[in-house]
């Protein structure tokens, strides 16, 4: 089976959720953590954090983000998003969004999906530098 470049990117992206690390702008600083996204077959990419944390403070002021997956221990698979965050109120996507977690929301967020410490950050996804190994370069992928 020959995979398209789209599935190709969210086998990385998915393969490596657990190791990604999300930049936000901090004014003219950027500021990089570890964060565990949730992505959909259809490469819709979700974040979830704290209402309160800085990373929704710094996105309410500059929504422009990168995200980058990257296959450990050496890099050789890798998508980094570049993008916006976009905050999503709506709690039934709030609730489904949290069901599709392969990791424990409850752990985070123990009064559950529809508290108000629980924040669901959508990736607009602009464009996608991504590679299937450091021999084979790197590519971009823009939606349509």
């Amino acid at each position: 089976m020959n995979l398209s470049d789209e599935q190709k990117i969210v086998s990385i992206m998915k393969n490596n959720s657990l190791h990604a690390y999300l930049a936000t702008c901090d004014g003219d600083q950027p500021r990089v953590r570890p964060v565990s996204p949730i992505v959909e077959d259809d490469m819709s990419i979700w974040v979830t954090t704290g209402g309160t944390s800085r990373k929704v403070k710094q996105i309410r002021q500059n929504p422009k983000i990168c995200l980058a997956f990257v296959e450990l221990p050496d890099g050789d698979r890798a998508a980094i998003v570049i993008g916006e965050a976009q905050i999503i109120p709506d709690i039934e996507k709030k609730k489904r969004v949290w069901k599709l977690a392969s990791f424990d929301l409850w752990k985070h967020f123990p009064n559950g999906p529809d508290s108000d410490d629980f924040c669901l950050l959508k990736i607009i996804v602009k464009s996608i530098e991504w590679r299937e190994s450091w021999t084979a370069g790197a590519k971009i992928y823009e939606p349509a």
